[in-house]
């Protein structure tokens, strides 16, 4: 298949400006690109935040796991993917670095250059944002791509933003594999209302049977709710990603295999701190 050539020319940025891409925060936020708009870098994906609950689009698989990472993160209060860059600001730096801007073929003006996520987060002196520019270290290689991070680095930097560059090298795969498998859960979409009910006997259900693996607990208690096949687990793992139940993410994997004993509800984990 013929793979589909990244342009973003003036009419096409005249259009997103008008659908709002790029403004707006939090659940309102509008990704400037989104992964219909380009070519992905390998696979593409679609995905709720849990701390916005809104659709987010990313372009690689290393977009993703920054992202999730990120997410998991209880001082983050908002993220935005593909922001925006003034494309006036961009020319000036380029031109004072000697540097050639990116242009769509025909176009009069600079091409929007973005960067590929933007997190605000709690800070000792209230919110602190910072951005994050997404490469594979084969990226780095490369003396455009170069030129056009030193581009956003300058931006950022003009601006006061902490600004890095994240590679696979920087990212704990473990910690984001584990992060992956209760993501999708946060929410209860999908479940039945008996599911929904059951949480508070299934926690109690637990402490009785913390000689069980996961996928034992699991099944029994699926028989014993009278829930279909596969709705505890998605529980736990709801349980999981609102840190009711909790886990070293970190250090554990999260899978169906794992011992009861590595789970512990955030009641448990409060007298054990205080013993």
């Amino acid at each position: 298949m013929a793979r589909r050539r990244y342009t973003v020319d003036d009419k096409r940025t005249a259009r997103f400006e008008k659908e709002g891409r790029g403004q707006g925060a939090g659940e309102d936020y509008k990704s400037w690109l989104k992964i219909q708009d380009v070519p992905s870098r390998g696979r593409s994906h679609r995905l709720v935040g849990m701390t916005t609950g809104r659709v987010y689009h990313f372009m690689s698989d290393l977009e993703r796991d920054l992202f999730l990472l990120l997410d998991w993160q209880e001082s983050v209060i908002d993220l935005r993917e593909q922001v925006p860059l003034d494309r006036n600001e961009t020319a000036r730096i380029a031109e004072a670095l000697g540097i050639r801007h990116s242009k769509a073929p025909g176009a009069s003006d600079p091409m929007v250059m973005t960067t590929d996520l933007v997190i605000d987060r709690r800070g000792q002196n209230g919110g602190e944002t910072e951005a994050f520019a997404v490469k594979t270290a084969e990226d780095l290689e490369k003396p455009r791509t170069l030129h056009r991070l030193e581009i956003e680095r300058r931006y950022w930097l003009d601006r006061g933003v902490p600004w890095s560059i994240v590679t696979r090298a920087e990212l704990p795969r473990r910690m984001i594999a584990n992060i992956a498998w209760v993501h999708g859960c946060h929410r209860l979409d999908g479940l039945s209302d008996a599911a929904t009910a059951a949480i508070p006997r299934l926690l109690s259900e637990m402490n009785r049977h913390a000689n069980l693996t996961l996928r034992s607990f699991c099944a029994a208690m699926d028989r014993q709710f009278d829930l279909a096949d596969g709705e505890t687990l998605a529980l736990i793992r709801h349980l999981i990603a609102t840190r009711t139940l909790r886990c070293d993410m970190a250090t554990i994997m999260l899978n169906d295999r794992l011992p009861l004993t590595a789970l512990s509800t955030a009641a448990t984990l409060d007298r054990r701190e205080r013993a």
